[in-house]
């Protein structure tokens, strides 16, 4: 029987459909390095957390593990290259959230351009005189500029392009004139989106290379109209050159589900600011969107566990 460590848990979906494949669950987060459930796991099912990485030092604790599936999209808190070494094999959910992540893009540009977030306010005070001052914006014409075009920017480009009739400029590495989707133009360099996007939205993962992908000298580019969005993971901006751009002026506002300091602390200076909207790391969470994360990783592990090949693989494991 295989044994699968599942130390927390988003839904029902994947502890369900593991259980019904015979497998033992092991519902429980390990006290410590030295805990025997380390070595006796086939399979981690798991998610991101801040207090426990798989690294070195616990991987090789892990003497029969064969997978860990993970669900979320990030696998930051993995060492994937070195779970590679050790012939453990990294999945993820895939594109189980995508939809959600890519909604909430929307949620975000349609915020701004209401100004959501002034009118509410106002509303609370009794105040409709701010409807005389302060003006929205209609996304019908405005450019949205994607930075990354995987499954999310795609469902993203479609929802802009085809539902609010937007421009939608790109730049990735993979995208050309000739596979680009219609209603989407690729650029070839990150530049032109700066410089030409009302809105921009970014779709990478977090690595050192992207860290502070977004900084002063790239926030000077933009449109003082211009609105930075972030679902994607915190460090890829930095956030104190934000902060003093939206207070000069630089550009009209940012959108945040994402942070560097998770929880954002009370005293954050990205709270002083009404035109940068905040969500507390949430795109993802749609009941809809949990269900599927945690089944597709569970799937995964079955696969694995059963040597064939996961349907999101990460790193790329010699199999037996």
């Amino acid at each position: 029987m295989f044994k699968v460590l599942i130390p927390r848990t988003i839904s029902h979906t994947g502890t369900e459909y593991l259980k019904e494949k015979g497998c033992e669950l092991l519902l429980s987060a390990p006290a410590s390095l030295g805990d025997p459930v380390w070595e006796q796991c086939h399979a981690i099912l798991t998610g991101p957390s801040r207090k426990l990485r798989y690294d070195k030092n616990l991987l090789d604790r892990c003497q029969n593990l064969k997978v860990i599936s993970s669900f979320s999209a990030g696998v930051d808190y993995i060492d994937t290259v070195y779970a590679e070494k050790l012939g453990i094999q990294v999945t993820n959910s895939g594109d189980a959230n995508s939809n959600a992540v890519a909604e909430h893009t929307i949620f975000f540009m349609l915020a701004c351009a209401k100004n959501h977030e002034i009118m509410t306010e106002a509303v609370k005070k009794s105040d409709f005189s701010i409807r005389k001052d302060v003006f929205n914006t209609e996304l019908s014409g405005l450019t949205l500029g994607l930075i990354g075009f995987g499954n999310i920017g795609k469902l993203v480009s479609r929802k802009a392009a085809m539902g609010f009739d937007m421009k939608v400029i790109v730049y990735d590495h993979h995208l050309t004139p000739d596979n680009a989707p219609m209603g989407v133009t690729p650029v070839s360099s990150p530049e032109e989106v700066y410089k030409n996007a009302d809105f921009i939205s970014l779709h990478v993962p977090y690595s050192e290379k992207n860290r502070y992908m977004i900084a002063k000298e790239q926030l000077d580019m933009m449109k003082p109209s211009a609105i930075l969005i972030n679902v994607s993971r915190g460090g890829l901006i930095q956030e104190d050159d934000l902060i003093q751009a939206v207070k000069d002026k630089k550009i009209k506002g940012a959108a945040l589900d994402v942070f560097e300091k998770e929880p954002l602390p009370a005293d954050s200076s990205l709270l002083q600011y009404e035109n940068i909207i905040v969500s507390p790391h949430c795109a993802a969470n749609t009941r809809e969107s949990l269900d599927r994360m945690e089944l597709f990783a569970a799937m995964d592990i079955w696969r694995v566990l059963n040597g064939e090949r996961p349907e999101f693989p990460v790193n790329h494991p010699k199999l037996p």
